[in-house]
């Protein structure tokens, strides 16, 4: 108990470093980031599916707020495919997460995005455990630099 305070006392968390880490068995991790490049108007979406043992089981190949949308569908579709019913999904754009938690849905048609939000509606409601939440963006790098590769050669995916 000593030792434990007194490391407290002393760390500072801003200069911790972010890691991400695995779920537990039998969880997949599901980490997805949008990229949009306004002066070309080009859209990227990339994602990582990793087990419990940090293995990869998957990758993934508007606006950054529809890259990010459509990277969670296409993600939570590949997951639901490839069989995992126990998902842990990271994104690190706050407002695509927050458009999935506990909230009134009665006006969701009026978003400009609707018909992809209204698909992962659509997914997270099948009969699995999904939880989606926010994580930084150092946590989530790779998914941000398969995002960030992917707005750069379009025309190909990567699985």
């Amino acid at each position: 108990m000593v030792e434990n305070s007194a490391y407290n006392a002393k760390r500072r968390l801003w200069v911790e470093q972010a890691l991400w880490r695995p779920p537990e068995h039998p969880w997949v991790k599901l980490n997805t980031d949008g990229s949009w490049l306004s002066e070309t108007s080009a859209m990227g979406m990339g994602g990582v599916i990793r087990d419990w043992a940090s293995m990869w089981r998957a990758a993934l190949p508007g606006d950054a707020l529809r890259a990010e949308l459509l990277a969670l569908d296409e993600g939570l579709s590949f997951c639901w495919e490839g069989g995992f019913r126990k998902v842990s999904c990271e994104c690190d754009c706050l407002g695509a997460v927050k458009l999935f938690q506990d909230r009134p849905t009665d006006k969701d048609y009026l978003h400009k995005h609707y018909d992809v939000i209204r698909r992962v509606q659509r997914l997270l409601a099948r009969d699995w455990v999904v939880y989606v939440s926010h994580i930084p963006r150092e946590i989530n790098s790779v998914a941000h630099t398969l995002a960030s590769w992917g707005v750069r050669n379009l025309g190909s995916n990567v699985f």
